[in-house]
C-alpha cells in the first residue's frame, strides 16, 4: 500500500532534519534563549510524534478494514452465487430487456433482481466505504477495478430505472465505478467514452439534486 510507505518517507525524513535545523537555529540564539528554544524544539518533535502515530493507527485500522472486506467477498458465499446470476444476465442476449423488468418493484421478489440488489449494495457500501476513508481505495481498485467498472455498464439500465424513485440510490457506487474507468483510461469504444461523460454530468446532478427521471 504506497500510501504509508510515501508518508512514512515524510515523517523520517521530517524526524532527521527537525532536529538538526531546530539544534543549529538554537546554536544561532544568544545563551540566555538556550532553554526556551530546547523546550519549543522537544515541544514540536513531541507533537510531531503524536501525528505520526495518529496517522500510522488510522492508516492500519483502514488496511485492516480493507483487507477484512477482502476476505468477506471471498468467503462470502451467497455473493458469490449471486454474481453468477449476474454473469448470466449480463451474457444474455436479451439483457437490458431483463434488467428494465427486474427493475420494477412487482418483480422486486425475483431471484434474479435479489441477485443483482444483493452485489449493487455490496459494492455501495464500499464505495460508501472508500469515500469516508474507511477502505484503502488503491488496494481495492487493483484487485476489483475491472468487475466494478463492468457491473457499472452492463447493469446501467437496472441502476437508471431505479433511481426514477430515488435519484442517490448506488449513486457512490456509479461515481467510483466512473473514477475508476477514467484512472484505467481504457475506453472500449468513442460511444462509451460518451456514455461515461454523460454519465458524470447527471452523477454531478445527483449531488444538488437536480436529476429528473426524464434526463436518464
Amino acid at each position: 500500500m504506497n500510501t504509508r510507505s510515501r508518508i512514512k518517507n515524510i515523517f523520517t525524513l521530517w524526524f532527521f532534519i527537525a532536529p538538526i535545523v531546530g539544534i543549529y537555529l538554537i546554536a544561532k540564539l544568544d545563551s540566555s534563549l538556550y532553554a526556551s528554544g530546547a523546550v519549543l524544539l522537544s515541544a514540536i518533535l513531541g507533537v510531531s510524534a503524536a501525528i505520526a502515530g495518529m496517522f500510522y493507527q488510522r492508516q492500519t485500522a483502514k488496511e485492516k478494514n480493507t483487507l477484512d472486506f477482502q476476505q468477506k467477498l471471498k468467503d462470502d458465499k451467497d455473493y458469490l452465487k449471486h454474481t453468477v446470476v449476474l454473469s448470466q444476465i449480463i451474457h444474455s442476449l436479451e439483457r437490458n430487456k431483463i434488467l428494465l423488468e427486474l427493475s420494477k418493484p412487482e418483480n422486486s421478489s425475483d431471484p434474479r433482481g435479489i441477485s443483482i440488489r444483493y452485489v449493487l449494495n455490496t459494492w455501495e457500501q464500499a464505495a460508501n466505504a472508500i469515500k469516508h476513508k474507511l477502505y484503502d481505495e488503491s488496494f481495492l481498485y487493483s484487485s476489483h477495478k475491472s468487475s466494478v467498472i463492468d457491473l457499472s455498464l452492463y447493469l446501467r439500465t437496472f441502476i437508471r430505472e431505479r433511481q426514477k424513485k430515488n435519484v442517490s440510490l448506488y449513486s457512490d457506487f456509479s461515481l467510483l465505478a466512473l473514477k475508476w474507468t477514467i484512472k484505467r483510461d481504457s475506453f472500449e469504444s468513442e460511444q462509451t467514452k460518451k456514455e461515461l461523460k454523460r454519465i458524470f454530468k447527471l452523477l454531478d446532478k445527483v449531488k444538488s439534486g437536480r436529476i429528473s427521471a426524464r434526463q436518464k
